[in-house]
Formats: C-alpha cells, sequence, structure tokens
C-alpha cells in the first residue's frame, strides 16, 4: 500500500469522526440538559419541562428557554425549596469530564 492508499485510509477515518461529531455532542448535551433539569428550581415544573437539547452548526446546545430561564439562573438572591440558581452553568463546569468522556467513547467509536 503506497502513500496514496494510507492517506485514503486516513482521510475515510476523519470523514466517519466528522459526520459522528454532531451526535457526540448531541449525546453529551442530553447528559448536561439531564443534570442540569434536576438543579433546575422547581415551583411548576415548567421550567424543567420546557429544557431541550438540539444539534446545531458547532456541536449540539441545550435550552432552557424563556427570560423567566434566565432569570431563575442568574438571580442569585432567590432561596429555592428545590434547585439552585446557576443550574446550567454549574452544570457545565462539573460536568466537563463526563461530556469529554462521552464525545470522546463516540467518536472513537467512528474510528473503528
Amino acid at each position: 500500500m503506497g502513500s496514496a492508499g494510507f492517506e485514503a485510509m486516513i482521510d475515510a477515518v476523519v470523514d466517519r469522526v466528522e459526520e459522528a461529531v454532531p451526535a457526540a455532542a448531541f449525546k453529551a448535551m442530553e447528559h448536561v440538559r439531564e443534570v442540569a433539569v434536576s438543579r433546575a428550581p422547581i415551583e411548576t415544573g415548567n421550567l424543567r419541562g420546557s429544557a431541550s437539547t438540539e444539534i446545531t452548526p458547532e456541536g449540539a446546545k441545550v435550552t432552557f428557554p424563556g427570560p423567566y430561564a434566565r432569570y431563575q439562573e442568574f438571580e442569585l438572591g432567590l432561596r429555592h425549596e428545590q434547585g439552585q440558581a446557576l443550574y446550567l452553568t454549574s452544570t457545565v463546569i462539573s460536568e466537563e469530564e463526563k461530556v469529554l468522556e462521552i464525545v470522546d467513547e463516540e467518536l472513537r467509536k467512528a474510528m473503528e
């Protein structure tokens, strides 16, 4: 196998990995969504129930829609019987290792 064969093989692996990135990012962000939902304040349950994960051109994102979600995230003076402020921010920080592990696992599968 000459260098052209090797390059073609690497190109195929790169293509598979690039194709796998959106699904890997989605799976990782689904984990973030699940943890963030468990940390989100509960009043009516609408905040927790409104969370979603979607694939984006950059990878994937978790969304808690509306100004109420932003208020609950950043208003540090609120006291919650269940849940906490910074429910999404704290999740992104605490789950970094798990997110990287999920992405790594999914991209390794694509390389096989």
